[in-house]
């Protein structure tokens, strides 16, 4: 009979898992047992503590403590951070106004710099406030279908992710050409999307989009095409958070305990601006472009006054079938 040793490592040092699977006169082990090891391995790495990575986000840090007795919630500031974040982690709209048409398939992976005002008092939700910009990693797949209209469409899904964090953003935009393929007249399409932020316990963030692009398309030599873009939409966040512990190592006190006020989508509309270029070489998607952001400041947020322009640096890479 042989046996099985796992290591696991956790925090506090390593365990040793001993399994004695039941063999078989040739000396194989079967393959019940060995999944039980495997699984067993599985789940005592799964039982570590989790670690709280750069970018992660944690409301207790927003909450005022200035009286132990009644801690408060900084509603200014959590509106702030929701907004700004909001804006992260809604996926930049880098695309042409072209469609895949009904037959077409697009793939890409994008890759994005975020520079927001990270010196604001209200990003100290934010683990590491040293680091002076986000960046972002996405994938996000598109596929022509048809609506029972004369126009061309497509859905598109995707997830991007706040590099350094465990934030994940699923999301999904559904576009419509007004008007495609003609040689003189550039490409105008529609679009509207919905986005949703999961990977924190007490942070519930939904952004809605709803624009349209501009773009004309360029033939070189037959297999090369470049095709500047203009797009611009409007994205509104919704945020609200769970319950709070503002001493989460007084378990038994639930006067600590606080709820900040819900960001409503209706009133949290900002504005984007999207310019870039994309070069197509037969079948290989090329991507760059910049994303401004239109910003009026929160009232008690130490934001000051004048309306804020946040900037999102962008490069994509895909396949076009």
């Amino acid at each position: 009979m042989r046996q099985i040793q796992i290591r696991a490592g956790t925090r506090s040092g390593r365990a040793n898992l001993t399994v004695a699977p039941l063999s078989r006169p040739n000396g194989r082990v079967r393959i019940p047992s060995l999944a039980l090891a495997v699984f067993a391995a599985v789940g005592m790495l799964g039982a570590a503590p989790a670690v709280a990575l750069p970018n992660d986000i944690d409301l207790v840090k927003l909450v005022n403590v200035d009286d132990p007795t009644a801690p408060a919630a900084d509603d200014a500031s959590f509106r702030a951070m929701v907004r700004e974040l909001g804006l992260v982690m809604t996926p930049t709209s880098m695309q042409v106004a072209e469609t895949t048409g009904h037959s077409g398939f697009d793939f890409g992976l994008d890759y994005s710099f975020h520079t927001m005002r990270f010196t604001e008092d209200y990003w100290r939700a934010r683990e590491e406030r040293a680091v002076p910009l986000m960046m972002t990693l996405g994938a996000r797949a598109r596929k022509g279908f048809v609506l029972p209209m004369p126009l061309a469409s497509e859905v598109e899904l995707g997830a991007e992710w706040l590099i350094d964090s465990q934030l994940l953003n699923i999301g999904s935009n559904v576009r419509v050409a007004l008007n495609e393929g003609f040689r003189w007249i550039p490409d105008v399409a529609l679009q509207a999307g919905i986005n949703r932020m999961v990977g924190n316990e007490e942070l519930d963030l939904l952004t809605v989009t709803a624009g349209g692009q501009v773009s004309k398309g360029f033939g070189i030599n037959g297999s090369f095409n470049l095709n500047p873009f203009v797009g611009y939409q409007s994205i509104w966040v919704n945020g609200s958070s769970r319950i709070v512990d503002a001493n989460p190592l007084d378990t038994a006190n639930v006067e600590d305990n606080v709820v900040f006020t819900v960001v409503p989508l209706a009133a949290n509309r900002m504005d984007r601006l999207s310019v870039g270029l994309r070069a197509v070489i037969a079948v290989v998607t090329l991507s760059g472009g910049v994303d401004i952001d239109f910003v009026d400041p929160v009232a008690g947020s130490n934001a000051g006054g004048a309306q804020m322009n946040f900037i999102h640096y962008t490069i994509r890479a895909g396949v076009l079938l």
